[in-house]
């Protein structure tokens, strides 16, 4: 009996985990939305697409500079990740934002930013996590 639960188990984690992955395909980064090419070629000329793919909500994008970007379905951006050693660059970060920033964290660099519908999430190098209004008034943070 118990290993027959444990079988189960095993079945059930496997078809889970191929369900989980079959939401996302690999593209071509030349399939990506005109609006997300045109983003990258401005805001990273210097950056090569290393990876693209498209989901239910939007694109993926991973840059050679180790910059990953998440387009909703239009090719606007969602989310800019630089992980934790990459800043990014402040043409691609609201002006507001940027200076709040520079003016309270002058040690710091974003390496992440989040759009959503209500705001900005921010994470900088220092580990800080701020959030700002979609008009870019700063409203909290957290360590």
């Amino acid at each position: 009996m118990k290993q027959t639960r444990i079988f189960l188990i095993l079945i059930l984690t496997f078809l889970m985990s191929t369900v989980c992955f079959a939401d996302s395909n690999p593209i071509p980064a030349e399939r990506l939305p005109h609006a997300a090419k045109s983003f990258i070629n401005k805001e990273f000329a210097n950056a090569k697409i290393e990876y693209a793919e498209r989901d239910m909500d939007g694109y993926l994008c991973r840059l050679d500079n180790g910059i990953e970007i998440e387009f909703n379905q239009k090719g606007v951006w969602t989310k800019m990740d630089g992980s934790v050693r990459t800043v990014l660059p402040d043409s691609v970060i609201p002006q507001k934002i940027s200076q709040y920033v520079k003016e309270n964290y002058p040690n710091a660099g974003i390496t992440q930013i989040e759009k959503g519908r209500y705001g900005y999430k921010v994470e900088l190098s220092s580990k800080y996590n701020l959030k700002f209004t979609r008009h870019g008034k700063f409203i909290g943070k957290n360590h």
